[in-house]
């Protein structure tokens, strides 16, 4: 039986897309790829065809969002007891048939979409006379950024723990469309080759981004606006659901946050590239992006569409949202009157906070169908003018890796009293005098689990953080965590076929 690795997986889903269709190329059909890239549109294709791979059911439209992701650090309970895939899911319980199933779907649409971004970029240098404008500039840039994107998910799910403990892990870094086995390597190396794609891309697109001088109102023109686009070509406009120069300045924060686990001088750059997103104004010298607030979510803006740096846009995302965490769906957590023994959202959201914190106000409420549960309606939209993008960079993370790696008391309060004002929550001493800086790590790690709770980003941050359990005032027996947890297995096939 012909056993399939990364190779077999890239070659055989190399997959492109205009917005309406997909073209299904093969490594074969070199006359097919010749024709898509013959032209300034093909490359635009391509590069939406990897858009809409971005949005996955397996990645960040579902798995890597809201979904498996989010039962692996226990943010959801199984409603249903007799689900024992979930159960064995959210136990970390790997070697489990359809546990191996769902990762290994993740794994391999994370390099289909890397598969899509390297057909463009092994072309592109060659056609550069084709584009007009910046569209070589952006095309590249987003490409670069887009693979390095995927790679840094793959190797915060699959690889070893950042700060090094705990048995080495090796990974394909994926630069090329070809037959040849992609070697595996070390955590280093790959960590090195994602910021590698991340500088190629901030080079590029560095001076060539209308993000950097138009503000978000401007590029994201409302439907019955009658004004002229600020822009001649449309594909300039919509840059908060593209990987944008900001969010390449974003993810790079987030990438040397990471590897801070392992080198706190690492630190260095996160802040750096925090800061220069908390610095990026439009060209009137306004603040590109702010933090979301009571105002937005008064609107009924749960989302925080002000501070995305870049989202997918999911089009049907009311009908996704209902489904997914409406009154029918199964996503939901059994607390306020204790279900679970653990009192975790009550412990979350101290009552005290409650009545200013818009994480909370209006964002979970019984669900009638599952007596006992709570249902979350950060994504269930609004009836005028819904928000139909999920965020996968946004500035309160800024925020919260500048309060992290501050090595003050007084410069750590400023930038986390500035978030939880924006926030409502109450701030008023700052952190404890004693053991200020346990205080903040405390603080910190509730808040990214309030911050981005359904979208993704729990799981790593205790991955990063190395958590063994819970901070004692929010219900610290509630999550066991462990290397044995935090590495999910690479694909039996990838193991088998690479021997490491």
């Amino acid at each position: 039986m012909k056993k399939l690795t990364i190779t077999t997986i890239l070659l055989g889903s190399l997959v492109f897309s205009s917005c309406s269709k997909f073209l299904d190329v093969t490594p074969k059909a070199e006359t097919t790829k010749d024709q898509l890239f013959s032209s300034e549109k093909g490359f635009r294709d391509a590069l939406t065809g990897a858009y809409i791979q971005l949005k996955s059911g397996n990645t960040y439209g579902g798995s890597l969002m809201w979904g498996n992701i989010e039962y692996m650090a226990r943010n959801w309970d199984v409603i249903n007891n007799g689900n024992q895939a979930l159960n064995n899911l959210v136990n970390a319980n790997y070697a489990d048939a359809s546990v191996k199933g769902w990762m290994e779907n993740t794994y391999a649409d994370e390099y289909k979409m890397i598969a899509s971004v390297n057909s463009i970029l092994e072309r592109i240098d060659g056609k550069k006379s084709l584009f007009t404008g910046e569209n070589y500039s952006l095309i590249k840039g987003e490409a670069l950024a887009l693979r390095a994107f995927a790679h840094f998910d793959i190797l915060r799910m699959f690889g070893q723990m950042p700060d090094n403990s705990g048995a080495a892990v090796y990974l394909p870094y994926v630069t090329e469309v070809t037959h040849e086995i992609i070697t595996p390597i070390g955590f280093s190396d790959f960590a090195a080759k994602v910021l590698a794609d991340l500088d190629a891309a901030e080079a590029i697109m560095k001076g060539k981004d209308p993000i950097q001088y138009y503000s978000l109102a401007e590029l994201n023109p409302s439907p019955s606006s009658s004004a002229p686009p600020v822009v001649a070509d449309n594909f300039y406009m919509y840059r908060q659901i593209r990987m944008n120069y900001n969010a390449v300045l974003a993810l790079k924060a987030r990438v040397y946050m990471y590897l801070s686990a392992s080198d706190p001088a690492n630190k260095v750059n996160a802040v750096k590239y925090a800061q220069m997103v908390l610095d990026a104004k439009d060209r009137t010298g306004k603040p590109t992006y702010r933090l979301g607030r009571e105002s937005d979510r008064s609107l009924g803006d749960h989302l925080m569409s002000p501070e995305h740096i870049t989202a997918v846009h999911i089009y049907n995302l009311e009908s996704v949202a209902n489904n997914t965490f409406g009154e029918s769906g199964g996503l939901a957590r059994s607390d306020f009157n204790i279900q679970d023994g653990y009192y975790y959202l009550n412990n979350l959201f101290p009552v005290a906070e409650r009545t200013s914190d818009v994480r909370w106000k209006d964002l979970w409420s019984y669900k009638s169908s599952a007596p006992g549960y709570v249902m979350y309606k950060k994504f269930i939209q609004r009836t005028l003018q819904p928000i139909l993008q999920v965020p996968l960079l946004r500035l309160s993370e800024m925020y919260l890796i500048l309060t992290e790696c501050a090595t003050t008391k007084e410069e750590a309060e400023t930038y986390y009293r500035a978030f939880c004002n924006e926030k409502g929550i109450p701030f008023p001493n700052g952190f404890n005098n004693s053991g200020w800086e346990a205080d903040r790590k405390n603080k910190i790690l509730r808040e990214y689990v309030r911050e981005f709770y359904a979208e993704g980003q729990t799981f790593f941050t205790y991955k990063r953080l190395n958590i063994a359990t819970l901070p004692a005032s929010w219900t610290a027996s509630y999550y066991t965590g462990s290397a044995a947890r935090y590495v999910v297995p690479k694909p039996d096939r990838e193991i088998n076929y690479n021997n490491k």
